[in-house]
């Protein structure tokens, strides 16, 4: 790869050197999904960590939280006001961990639900649940499979 210097072929009156005042393609913004994903970390790390699963170790699929902010931002799409206007909800095996808001500056006008389940394919969970909890202390793994979905907190006149 070759880097070419910038020309002022128009002799517009601007130093080349300051054309672009805006982030590098090495500084470039976090993509959105990835940025949902690191967010949904930080918030089930803190949800943890307030609950009774702080005892517990919690074990997730590596691309669990990337795929599942993937569907959340294309449930999203359709939406008024994006992924901004989103508030979303988490709960592991019917148990609420998490909820929040995308933005919290915007008016929320659709809930996500993420609901994650533990993992039953798992060779412990053929354990009875006295040797579970003296081999692994209480560790709780995650499925990879999700369920997804959008409830709407308004109507449109036309629907």
């Amino acid at each position: 790869m070759e880097i070419l210097p910038v020309t002022n072929q128009f002799n517009v009156g601007f130093n080349s050197e300051k054309a672009w005042s805006g982030p590098t393609w090495r500084e470039a913004p976090v993509p959105a999904e990835a940025a949902l994903a690191a967010r949904l970390e930080r918030e089930l790390r803190a949800a943890k960590s307030a609950s009774e699963l702080a005892a517990a170790e919690v074990l997730v699929p590596a691309e669990l939280l990337a795929r599942a902010a993937r569907q959340a931002l294309a449930l999203a799409e359709g939406e008024p006001c994006g992924a901004r206007g989103a508030a979303l909800i988490v709960d592991v095996a019917g148990r609420r961990l998490a909820a929040f808001k995308l933005d919290p500056n915007t008016l929320t006008t659709h809930e996500i639900h993420l609901h994650l389940e533990h993992d039953a394919t798992n060779w412990t969970s053929m354990l009875p649940q006295f040797l579970k909890n003296l081999t692994r202390g209480g560790t709780i793994i995650i499925s990879p499979q999700f369920t997804i979905s959008k409830k709407k907190l308004f109507r449109s006149q036309d629907e």
